[in-house]
């Protein structure tokens, strides 16, 4: 039936293609309530150990008191999955006695009810929104892990000096794919000065749904922080000569998968994160951008070993959890942390913790 669907959409740029397999309202992956676990197709740093959740609130504490502690502090959460972060983090903030208002942004149904059940403990502080146009204002922080990844990509590919853009036609079942124009002449923008670098046949991909996100995250960021986990590199990185098959993946019940045409609504489809992107958006929108490093580097910088005492006993299991997160083989070095914040228009005081902050963060400039 799907493939049906997709055949009024035909001919279409991958990017929509890659919307509708992911976030069709009946077929989509996601809205078939397919999550990131070990039943799962996929795993991500909170399905390992709480650990991570309660790491990260401890960041989040650092941020709150570095704003004189606001009465109105709010974590808001996009892209929560089975709300396992949140209640990490909840769980965390309640033994040290902070009680914050947790948002959480979910426009999918199914997931929100498998949410609710997860946080059915924290069920007075956590408020849930169809989207992010719909929060409230807020002072506090923005988080999410490995949300924009899951962001649809115009995917391209330079041919006989030209960039051409990957367009998808669905015809009696059969899906192929063609060269075709750019739909967007932004996407020139972002990837001219590295293109003369490529040989034929190098394909890459390029995001630019986020701006519309920052933009308005920009309206809803009143003071506070931007705490964004993903995987990906910086653009330099990213659109290397020798990445010359992009960072396009598939994942299929723990299998990695090259083919996005196999199987569409039921194999999740996700590119790398441009986290140069993020940070010119961020200072376009009107964000300071702190810092950026490696997942292992910031978890360490924190002090997760001595948090994994407090939430575990310490088990053999633990400790290789522990190494899943912060070891090379694991998240340590695939996962990035960008941190942005916005402390305009407050006193010279608080744009001086602002400073203490991102060397607090131990985080790399770029």
């Amino acid at each position: 039936m799907f493939l049906k669907v997709l055949e009024e959409f035909s001919p279409m740029t991958f990017e929509k293609y890659m919307e509708l397999c992911l976030y069709h309202p009946e077929y989509g992956y996601y809205t078939r309530g397919n999550l990131p676990g070990k039943r799962g197709d996929y795993l991500t740093s909170p399905c390992v150990h709480k650990v991570f959740g309660a790491t990260l609130a401890l960041q989040i504490l650092e941020i709150f008191k570095l704003l004189d502690k606001p009465s109105d502090f709010v974590i808001v959460e996009a892209g929560a999955g089975q709300g396992y972060l949140a209640l990490d983090i909840l769980s965390y903030l309640s033994q040290k006695e902070y009680f914050f208002k947790y948002y959480i942004i979910e426009p999918l149904p199914i997931l929100k009810a498998i949410q609710e059940e997860t946080l059915s403990e924290f069920k007075s502080q956590v408020m849930w929104y169809e989207s992010l146009e719909k929060v409230p204002p807020f002072c506090g922080v923005f988080l999410c892990n490995e949300f924009f990844d899951a962001f649809p990509v115009h995917l391209i590919q330079k041919e006989e000096d030209r960039l051409m853009e990957i367009w998808v036609s669905v015809e009696r079942g059969n899906i192929k794919e063609f060269l075709g124009e750019l739909e967007e002449p932004q996407i020139l923008k972002i990837v001219n000065p590295y293109s003369n670098f490529w040989i034929d046949g190098y394909r890459t991909e390029v995001n630019l749904r986020a701006e519309s996100f920052y933009k308005i995250l920009s309206q809803k960021l009143r003071i506070g922080a931007i705490i964004i986990i993903d995987y990906g590199y910086p653009r330099q990185d990213y659109y290397a000569p020798e990445r010359y098959k992009g960072t396009l993946l598939c994942y299929y019940k723990h299998r990695v998968v090259e083919n996005p045409y196999f199987k569409p609504g039921h194999i999740d489809i996700t590119a790398h994160v441009d986290f140069t992107l993020l940070r010119e958006l961020g200072e376009r929108f009107g964000f300071i951008n702190l810092g950026f490093t490696q997942q292992g580097a910031f978890l360490a910088s924190l002090g997760i070993e001595r948090v994994l005492y407090e939430v575990s006993e310490g088990s053999w299991r633990d400790r290789e959890a522990l190494k899943m997160l912060i070891f090379p083989e694991g998240f340590g070095t695939s996962h990035w942390v960008l941190i942005q914040g916005r402390f305009l228009n407050l006193s010279s005081k608080l744009e001086l913790k602002a400073f203490r902050l991102s060397n607090r963060l131990n985080l790399l400039y770029y």
